[in-house]
């Protein structure tokens, strides 16, 4: 019985837009071992733009901050009793349906990564491509989240940019359409960047379902957890996060609202992994 029951919570996880996120916390939890109950949390920070996790040994990671997820108050009833936490029990946080909570999971997952890619060097090897280096000039590019820097940049190479965004973009210079439109824009793409803010708020799993015959699936952001083989695995091609080098500043950065930007110039450095032809 007690095998049923682990299966039908499995199932209600997968139910709810977990897959990737229930994949990522298992392979993270098999390269750590033992070792995962005994990473301790030093701080947590969710801020107005991101979530930041600060683990023992200074390795530290980030997460988009769902705020628009919510139509009320977001708090949290878990406030003061994060610190101290060990990150195994954070690291479950990834699958919760509370956005924020999730959001502090992945975070997690992020800091994570970065203490992997010390250990196992070998298992992440990064890759120097950029994404307008994926682009051609007769690609159809789908765009999930408004990443407004890139945009100019993409329409120079092609005008066949599509932006699908929740929010409402303010002056937008390409097509905008809502969320909603995904499941017709999607299939037809040449390339997709896909915000990695679709972790935390539950869509990634579906978005990929929809990808085609893209020839790029790209997940972006500072959110992207700098693990890529459960990505890879499930269609993304590239995953290009960013690797937080200066740990206690992001934490400053986090509390004080600050976005991609500030994390880039003060605190972190962007990082690409290139799935390669003979990778399932």
């Amino acid at each position: 019985m007690e095998i049923n029951k682990v299966e039908i919570n499995k199932a209600e996880k997968t139910k709810k837009g977990t897959e990737i996120l229930l994949s990522l916390v298992n392979a993270l939890k098999s390269d750590l071992g033992p070792d995962l109950k005994e990473i301790e949390v030093k701080d947590v920070r969710i801020g107005l733009a991101y979530t930041g996790v600060l683990l023992q040994e200074n390795y530290g990671g980030v997460a988009c901050t769902p705020l628009y997820e919510f139509s009320g108050c977001p708090a949290l009833g878990f406030s003061g009793f994060l610190k101290g936490k060990t990150a195994d029990k954070m690291l479950e946080l990834a699958l919760s349906e509370n956005p924020l909570e999730a959001a502090v999971g992945i975070a997690t997952a992020n800091a994570l990564s970065h203490m992997l890619r010390d250990i196992k060097p070998e298992n992440f090897l990064p890759s120097n491509i950029d994404i307008l280096d994926l682009i051609k000039p007769e690609d159809r590019v789908a765009m999930i989240g408004y990443f407004g820097p890139l945009v100019p940049k993409i329409l120079k190479i092609t005008n066949k940019l599509i932006i699908l965004e929740k929010r409402e973009i303010e002056s937008p210079k390409t097509l905008t359409l809502s969320s909603e439109k995904a499941r017709e824009v999607l299939p037809a793409s040449d390339v997709i960047i896909l915000s990695a803010s679709t972790l935390a708020n539950r869509t990634f799993d579906e978005l990929i379902s929809l990808r085609g015959t893209a020839r790029e699936v790209v997940l972006l952001g500072p959110s992207a957890p700098l693990y890529p083989a459960p990505f890879f695995e499930r269609g993304i091609t590239a995953v290009m996060g960013t690797q937080i080098i200066d740990p206690m500043t992001m934490l400053t950065i986090v509390s004080e609202a600050g976005g991609t930007k500030k994390l880039h110039k003060h605190c972190g450095e962007k990082i690409a992994f290139r799935k390669q032809i003979n990778q399932k």
